[in-house]
């Protein structure tokens, strides 16, 4: 249950990012998906075309994923695994 409420957090805080870059929260998850370098594959799911035409709007949103806009991607959601020390 906590961690249910601490994902929810991390989602409001990414919408409301996702609100002052004038972008969808969708699309911008999307766009980080495609910058991600530990990413190799992006399959979208749609059942419908309006769905479809949201989710390539995503391309759009990719010029403006800055190495600032991912870190701050990253600060809000924590996600970036970390490889262990040997």
């Amino acid at each position: 249950m906590v961690r249910s409420l601490e994902n929810l957090k991390k989602v409001k805080k990414l919408s409301d990012f996702s609100d002052k870059l004038g972008v969808s929260t969708a699309s911008l998850s999307i766009a980080w998906c495609l910058k991600n370098p530990n990413v190799s594959t992006v399959i979208l799911g749609a059942t419908k075309k309006q769905q479809l035409i949201d989710n390539l709007k995503s391309l759009e949103v990719l010029p403006i994923l800055t190495q600032e806009v991912m870190d701050k991607i990253e600060s809000i959601m924590k996600t970036k695994p970390t490889l262990p020390d040997f």
